[in-house]
């Protein structure tokens, strides 16, 4: 595609991580690695490391410990035969169905060490400062 286009390209929104390095890996062949800003999301190590290094502009990371904290609030709830709490409502296309949404975060350079913060990776291993 970059050849195609003769290099002309604006952005990489990519649906993962995984598919962001190798998005990455085309750019580097024709030297526009860093240039053009490329997105991912899962937050995995070697995106992480590619965001510190600047070749990644950024990565969606979704906090596992509140993923799992409030699936198992819903779970004890259900469990109990207690209505949980919602915060949003999902329309899948036969009925709107009660709905937790969690707000994602969009990791930069700026605020990797969240993920460090989080308890996701050490310092050492996103070699952030």
């Amino acid at each position: 595609a970059l050849t195609a286009n003769n290099n002309k390209i604006d952005a990489i929104v990519a649906s993962n991580d995984g598919t962001a390095g190798g998005a990455i890996q085309a750019l580097a062949a024709q030297k526009l690695a860093g240039k053009v800003p490329v997105s991912g999301q899962d937050a995995d190590l070697a995106a992480i490391k590619r965001v510190v290094a600047g070749t990644q502009t950024m990565t969606v990371y979704k906090p596992l410990k509140l993923i799992a904290t409030e699936a198992a609030n819903l779970s004890v709830h259900l469990a109990r035969n207690e209505k949980p709490s919602y915060n949003s409502q999902y329309d899948n296309g036969f009925k709107k169905v009660d709905t937790v949404l969690l707000k994602p975060i969009p990791l930069t350079k700026a605020n990797v060490n969240i993920l460090v913060d989080d308890g996701f990776y050490t310092q050492a291993q996103i070699g952030a400062k």
